[in-house]
């Protein structure tokens, strides 16, 4: 059983936990000790590692939209547990002390053997702040310390950890984690084909994609959170006020594109979701769309212009997060860029654009969505021409879009 304890020394607060210290192989030098602690607490204590290796292994910096991902997980479901552990290390700066009374002049930290075998230590939290590291689960660890309740994380805490190990222990975990596979998710759920509703449910009450299970697009359907919400035109929106408008496939196309735009987001689905987010809650908070508005915006709402606008979007933010001129990844401000760069596409484009259906039709092929791209640049010229003032009377008869013509082709 892992306890944790607070006892006051000379003024100052110690802590204790009790777990299993672990020596995972004969004759290793590195130990760890396995125990349960709140993770408010934990906080308090540890921070992300500071190793600092080549672009593709540095360890990421919190992002707020991963940790409020956890905590959704936690409050979408009082059956919703993470059972992986938290890794964290103590620097080779932090030495064993012999007693509990040595800490009170130095960091340190204290072990003892208890009479059922486990393993208590002892330290002072404020002291060793600095040099007790999250190598993994910082995510994990932030959004259980920002619920409203305490929560019990795993720990596994390395002793005393030269930077070379910590280096090693990082790249090695990040590099042997890997998502389940999904023929293995399909042969799980083959067997209990009556729990595939309710679980699909679950997963996307709590912003999870599995394949073929709960998808991107069940995310971005039912998320409150989505601007997408209850917008999907697919057999699986069954809101009683839903409004069947959006493609599936037209948000399947804009996640793609983010992605190959930046790799980084492969590795997490909730990434490449998050610039998702905010490229369409700034388009549709310009016009203040919702589900209740949105068929009142036709143009916007059709799969060409929806993938249009995410490419458009995902081009500039490619050429401003281009590794030749910035070390920022495309999450380093939550995606918030996106929403800045889709609100900075829009600005000034009048709601009758998307009202006023195009006379152009078939316009999901490469040449009709080069004809949208064209007709927002043209309208935007003619916005910039007027100084701010009125559009000129008959501004749609400028754009090829409101013009007649055949049907566009390949």
């Amino acid at each position: 059983m892992c306890t944790r304890e607070r006892r006051k020394r000379e003024s100052r607060y110690v802590i204790s936990y009790t777990g299993i210290l672990v020596e995972q192989r004969p004759g290793a030098q590195v130990k760890f000790l396995v125990f349960v602690a709140d993770a408010k607490e934990v906080v308090g204590w540890a921070e992300a590692d500071n190793i600092k290796l080549d672009r593709g292994n540095v360890q990421r910096e919190l992002v707020e939209s991963r940790w409020r991902q956890i905590r959704k997980f936690f409050n979408a479901s009082p059956n919703n547990v993470i059972p992986t552990s938290v890794t964290i290390a103590l620097d080779e700066s932090i030495p064993q002390a012999e007693s509990v009374e040595d800490l009170a002049n130095a960091a340190g930290f204290v072990l003892e053997d208890t009479a059922n075998g486990m393993t208590k230590i002892t330290f002072d939290p404020e002291r060793i702040k600095g040099a007790a590291f999250i190598i993994d689960g910082q995510h994990r660890l932030k959004g259980m310390s920002m619920l409203d309740y305490d929560v019990k994380v795993p720990i596994c805490l390395f002793l005393s950890l030269p930077k070379v190990e910590r280096a090693f222990q990082f790249v090695t975990i990040n590099n042997k984690s890997h998502k389940v596979p999904t023929g293995n998710l399909k042969a799980l759920l083959a067997n209990f084909e009556q729990i595939e509703a309710n679980l699909r449910s679950r997963l996307t009450q709590a912003s999870i994609t599995a394949p073929h299970y709960s998808t991107a697009v069940d995310v971005l359907n039912e998320d409150p959170e989505s601007p997408f919400h209850k917008l999907v035109d697919w057999v699986n929106n069954r809101f009683e006020d839903a409004a069947l408008l959006v493609p599936p496939t037209a948000l399947e196309n804009s996640l793609r594109a983010i992605v190959r735009a930046f790799p980084e987001t492969r590795e997490d689905e909730s990434d490449a979701l998050a610039v998702l987010y905010a490229i369409w809650r700034a388009v549709f908070g310009q016009y203040g769309i919702t589900a209740a508005t949105a068929a009142g915006f036709p143009n916007l709402m059709l799969k060409a212009t929806i993938q249009t606008i995410s490419e458009m979007v995902v081009e500039k933010l490619k050429s401003d997060y281009d590794p030749a001129f910035s070390n920022d990844p495309v999450m380093a401000d939550n995606g918030e860029k996106a929403g800045v760069t889709a609100a900075n596409l829009v600005q000034g484009i009048p709601a009758a654009f998307w009202e006023r259906p195009w006379t152009m039709k078939s316009l999901d092929t490469s040449a009709g969505r080069a004809l949208i791209q064209e007709g927002i640049r043209e309208l935007k010229r003619i916005i910039h021409q007027s100084n701010g003032g009125d559009l000129p009377d008959h501004w749609e008869q400028r754009l090829r879009l409101y013009q007649s013509g055949t049907d566009l082709e390949e």
